[in-house]
């Protein structure tokens, strides 16, 4: 007598699936959030190591991390700095002389003469990102190390390294940099205060339009203004978009002055709580909160040029250089 072959009803079937199902649901956010928190340690990395290769450029350049050519005359009193703003929201591409200092501009010349044909003499108009250039140039890192794996940024996909001094666009670099046009003590340098941060996932306002600052005013509970006590989560339209997303950013990997890297769930970081994608407002010390707020670069450029200028007093003798500005 031939035996009867038990099978699976639908019903059955249909339970496993639903099983299976809730158990995917349950398990997906889970790994989602596993893989996050491993690209979170790879970008951490790639920032040590950028830290670890500006210390030994250092040792060889004066004490001084990297520092692209400027125009010393652009920080003089009277003066309004060096241009290393993007003011056309146009994704970081060169579309002509009214873009000077964004990235990508003008990739192919050393520097931009201030006068036509004067070869490079100086320039008034610099990227911040040439002073990451410098290395992809000298071989000490190669482009990769710039991109943050939560990003969605991708390398530099330059042939001819010699031939350029800067990235091909704002979307092939995910770390910004200590804005270096001013004094020797606003730059970055050995010997500076190990809580001043040099380098970090890029800031949320490189584009003249990406503007959140007076999201501070109605940011924090009940309308009030965002403290330093504040949650982490009401920080996230001000944190890098790196991890995240633009305007819900969880944090910022930062690079201190001594070489050591770690991941900040806010911007207020460093030397008295610095918010280190704004600079100090002139009038800083009548606000509550001065270096927390701040201003977007866009915003303060002609008053504050370079970090902190001003901050204390009048004069280009009077800046702060405990204001840390990563840009972009």
């Amino acid at each position: 007598m031939k035996k009867k072959l038990r099978a699976f009803t639908l019903i059955e079937l249909l339970v496993v699936i639903a099983i299976i199902a809730l158990l995917i649901s349950i398990l997906l956010p889970s790994l989602s959030r596993a893989r996050e928190l491993s690209k979170r340690l790879v970008c951490a990395a790639n920032i040590k190591g950028i830290g670890t290769s500006a210390k030994i450029y250092a040792n060889d350049n004066n004490e001084r991390w990297m520092i692209p050519p400027f125009s010393d005359s652009a920080y003089s009193q009277g003066n309004n700095g060096i241009d290393y703003l993007n003011d056309d929201g146009n994704a970081g591409r060169h579309t002509g002389a009214t873009d000077p200092g964004e990235v990508a501009n003008d990739r192919e010349r050393e520097t931009t003469s201030d006068v036509a044909g004067a070869g490079n003499s100086g320039s008034t108009a610099v990227s911040v990102t040439r002073a990451y250039w410098m290395m992809v140039r000298s071989g000490d890192i190669t482009v990769n190390q710039f991109i943050c794996p939560s990003s969605g940024d991708q390398a530099d996909d330059t042939e001819d390294i010699d031939l350029y001094y800067d990235f091909v666009t704002y979307n092939s670099i995910s770390y910004g940099y200590q804005v270096p046009f001013g004094p020797r003590d606003t730059q970055p340098r050995e010997g500076a205060d190990n809580r001043m941060v040099f380098a970090a996932d890029k800031g949320p306002y490189y584009f003249a339009g990406a503007d959140p600052t007076a999201g501070f005013d109605t940011g924090g509970p009940n309308g009030a203004a965002l403290t330093i006590n504040d949650a982490p989560r009401l920080w996230r339209p001000f944190n890098s978009g790196n991890h995240g997303g633009n305007n819900n950013g969880e944090g910022q990997n930062c690079l201190y002055a001594d070489g050591h890297a770690s991941f900040q769930r806010t911007p207020i970081v460093g030397i008295d709580s610095d918010n280190i994608y704004t600079l100090m407002t002139d009038d800083w010390g009548q606000l509550a909160h001065g270096r927390i707020f701040g201003d977007s670069p866009h915003i303060s450029a002609a008053k504050n040029p370079y970090p902190g200028q001003n901050a204390l007093g009048n004069g280009p003798q009077a800046y702060s250089s405990t204001d840390s500005l990563i840009y972009p």
